[in-house]
């Protein structure tokens, strides 16, 4: 999904948040992803203070509705941590339970989320059979991210973002999609030179040969639902023959990799 979130109101956040969950599962959805940071609207510059237990009442709003409606919810939020608040995606399943928690890794320490406390690593969990992993923003800009997850398993990388969009990063995605053969979706917020949601597939050639377009849905920069669904039978296939992802790698000659 496509919308921006109201900025450091954890109240308005959390309703409007239902609101589109809501009108998602009506349509369809499976599991609905929310960008960047929404608990704030990753408003700038980031007031610490409006960091939320992902025990608290916030969190347990999205996993009410999510039970409720028996669908998946990957939100992100501005989290409490001892060290700092943490940049946190949760993923959470069909009956509410948290499935997931990604903290993410690259921060901007140089800038906006300096004051904030980066992730260790990358995990997957199942949702649906789908085994699922989470990069966020600038997690996407670094090809390790993608390469742990796919290492760790991951068939599907979702993506929050809070971020200016433009062809280069756009390019990124095609190309983790591509070498590590996962599929990927992306959410951002709305605005001028912003939003372009959009998903990823890793299948890039048909049966001939021929090259395929991975672009399977893009948003424009207008606030809207961006449905799509990916074929994991197709997808699933295409990584059991195809020779990219973890099939030819050859970790004893990467001597420079720490």
């Amino acid at each position: 999904m496509q919308y921006h979130a109201p900025r450091n109101d954890l109240a308005g956040s959390l309703a409007l948040g239902q609101r589109i969950v809501r009108e998602a599962a009506a349509a369809g959805a499976d599991l609905v992803l929310f960008p960047e940071m929404w608990s704030t609207g990753y408003a700038l510059p980031i007031d610490t203070s409006f960091a939320t237990p992902v025990d608290g009442p916030w969190v347990a709003g999205f996993r009410e509705t999510a039970a409720e409606l028996g669908v998946g919810v990957a939100v992100s939020l501005l989290a409490e941590h001892p060290g700092g608040p943490t940049n946190t995606t949760l993923v959470i399943g069909r009956r509410g339970e948290l499935l997931l928690r990604h903290d993410k890794v690259h921060t901007l320490r140089y800038d906006a989320e300096a004051a904030l406390t980066p992730g260790t690593g990358f995990a997957t969990a199942t949702f649906d059979g789908v085994e699922l992993g989470v990069m966020t923003c600038f997690d996407r800009e670094f090809p390790e991210s993608a390469r742990e997850l796919m290492l760790a398993g991951a068939e599907v990388v979702l993506v929050p973002n809070a971020t200016a969009w433009n062809p280069v990063r756009a390019h990124q995605l095609e190309a983790r999609a591509f070498e590590n053969m996962i599929a990927i979706a992306s959410s951002n917020y709305p605005g001028d030179g912003w939003g372009q949601s959009s998903a990823y597939t890793p299948i890039v050639f048909d049966l001939d040969g021929r090259p395929l377009d991975p672009l399977l849905v893009k948003a424009d920069a207008r606030p809207q639902l961006v449905p799509f669904r990916f074929d994991m039978e197709a997808i699933r296939d295409w990584r059991e023959r195809e020779v990219w992802g973890a099939s030819h790698r050859r970790p004893d000659a990467y001597t420079r990799l720490a």
